[in-house]
C-alpha cells in the first residue's frame, strides 16, 4: 500500500514538472532561461504575460508576445532591436504597480535581470520615499462623464530613484544603492458608455461615475541621468548657464541669459529662481527641489 501512495506520488510530481516544462517553453523567452526557471518563476512570468496581452494585444514584437503578420520582415527586426538600441529601458506596469514588462536591457542599467523584475511589485525596487510619487502616477482622476466606448491615454513624465546592484564604477551617478531615472511615457485608459453601466450599476449598487473608466496600466522608457558634470553639457544659442545655492537663490548667469529673458545677470543675482518660474510650474520646480535636497 506504502509504495503504491509512493509511486502515485512520483507520478503526479512527473506529470506537474512535465507540464511547468511545456508552459515555460511557450514563454516568450530564450531557452537558456526557461529552462532554468522554478515553479514559481514560470507561474509570475506566465501571468504576466498573459495582462500583457491584456494591455498591448498585438504584442511588442519578437522580444514579448506575438509578432503582427502585417509587418514586413524589416519591420519585424528593427521592433525586436528598438529597445537594444535606445540607452535606456522599456516597462509596464499595472494599476497596482506590478512590473508586466521590462525589457532586457534594464539590467544594463540597474544590474537586475528582466526575469528577476517581471511579475513583481515596482514598489519592491524604488526608494521609499517615491512611493507616494510612484502611487500618485499610477492614479487617474475620477472623469466628470463619459460618452462612448474608447481609449485614451494620459501623459507622465517622473523622475524615481532605483535599486541598482552594479559595481560602482559602471552604475554611474548612485546614492545609497539607488540611481535616478527619469521616466515618461502614458496611463492607458478604457472608456465605458453609461447606457452600459446603468445596467451594472442598478445590479451592483454603484455610482456610474465611478465606473465609467478602467486604469489599464502604465507604459514608460526610462533612462539614467547622464554621468558627465555640468561643464561637459553642451550649450545652444537658446541655452544660457547659472548656478543656484541649496535654497535656489541664484549665485551666477551667464550674459547669454539677457539675451533670452531680457534681465541682466547683475539684476538676477541673490534672488530666488521661484520668482521668476510661470505659477503653472511651481509645484515642478517645488518637487525637484525636495528631491534634489533629500
Amino acid at each position: 500500500m506504502k509504495e503504491k501512495s509512493k509511486n502515485a506520488a512520483r507520478s503526479r510530481r512527473e506529470k506537474e514538472n512535465a507540464e511547468f516544462f511545456e508552459l515555460a517553453k511557450l514563454l516568450p523567452l530564450p531557452h537558456a532561461i526557461t529552462d532554468q526557471l522554478d515553479k514559481a518563476s514560470v507561474i509570475r512570468l506566465t501571468t504576466s504575460y498573459l495582462k500583457m496581452r491584456a494591455f498591448i494585444p498585438e504584442g511588442l514584437g519578437g522580444v514579448w508576445g506575438s509578432r503582427s503578420l502585417s509587418q514586413t520582415a524589416i519591420e519585424r527586426e528593427v521592433n525586436s532591436q528598438l529597445t537594444q538600441i535606445l540607452d535606456g529601458f522599456l516597462f509596464v506596469l499595472g494599476p497596482d504597480g506590478k512590473i508586466m514588462y521590462i525589457s532586457e536591457t534594464a539590467s544594463t542599467h540597474l544590474g537586475l535581470s528582466q526575469v528577476e523584475l517581471t511579475g513583481n511589485s515596482i514598489y519592491e525596487y524604488i526608494h521609499p520615499i517615491d512611493h507616494e510619487e510612484m502611487a500618485n502616477v499610477l492614479t487617474v482622476p475620477l472623469p466628470t462623464y463619459c460618452t462612448n466606448n474608447s481609449e485614451y491615454e494620459i501623459d507622465r513624465s517622473f523622475f524615481i530613484r532605483m535599486k541598482c546592484v552594479l559595481a560602482k564604477r559602471n552604475a554611474g551617478l548612485t546614492a545609497s544603492g539607488f540611481k535616478v531615472i527619469h521616466c515618461s511615457g502614458y496611463l492607458k485608459i478604457k472608456q465605458f458608455n453609461l447606457d452600459t453601466l446603468s445596467c451594472y450599476s442598478s445590479t451592483n449598487n454603484l455610482n456610474s461615475t465611478e465606473n465609467c473608466y478602467q486604469n489599464v496600466g502604465l507604459l514608460a522608457y526610462g533612462y539614467s541621468l547622464p554621468s558627465c558634470s555640468i561643464t561637459e553639457i553642451r550649450l545652444y544659442s537658446n541655452m544660457f548657464m547659472f548656478r543656484a545655492g541649496q535654497d535656489l537663490k541664484l549665485l551666477f548667469l551667464d550674459s547669454r541669459v539677457a539675451q533670452i529673458t531680457g534681465y541682466e545677470p547683475q539684476d538676477l543675482v541673490d534672488r530666488s529662481l521661484y520668482h521668476y518660474v510661470h505659477t503653472q510650474d511651481l509645484m515642478a520646480l517645488r518637487w525637484a527641489h525636495q528631491i534634489c535636497n533629500s
